[in-house]
């Protein structure tokens, strides 16, 4: 890891690369891997599927079942940024702001979402 540093690609010398690489080996994981780029570093973690964490973006099969694609769309991006405006949402989704307007419409009625405070500081609320 010294490398990493004296060849500048790190700015100061820290122990959490060592701290990661230790905790694989106490977990008898394969260390991670390095990919040093021009502009950055990519590091590759391999872990059994029962230690995955799936993080935002990610909705549960439980909602997912009733939901169509371009609901299960908005719901992610919701997961994201629960704080996205029909206008955000269109945008990101390369949609209109009506078809959106009627996704969201459809998950409320389904009791999918719901919206907490009003239209300019509330937010979406996903319930799972």
């Amino acid at each position: 890891m010294l490398e990493f540093y004296l060849a500048g690609f790190i700015e100061s010398w820290g122990r959490g690369i060592e701290k990661i690489c230790d905790a694989c080996k106490a977990d008898n994981l394969p260390e991670p891997e390095f990919m040093v780029n021009s502009g950055d570093i990519m590091v590759k973690f391999t872990a059994p599927e029962d230690r995955i964490v799936h993080g935002p973006g990610k909705v549960t099969d439980r909602v997912t079942d009733k939901v169509t694609d371009a609901e299960k769309r908005i719901l992610e991006a919701l997961k994201i940024d629960p704080g996205y405006s029909y206008v955000s949402l269109a945008e990101i989704l390369g949609i209109s702001k009506k078809t959106v307007a009627e996704h969201i419409k459809s998950l409320k009625d389904k009791g999918i979402i719901e919206r907490i405070g009003n239209n300019k500081k509330g937010y979406w609320q996903i319930n799972e």
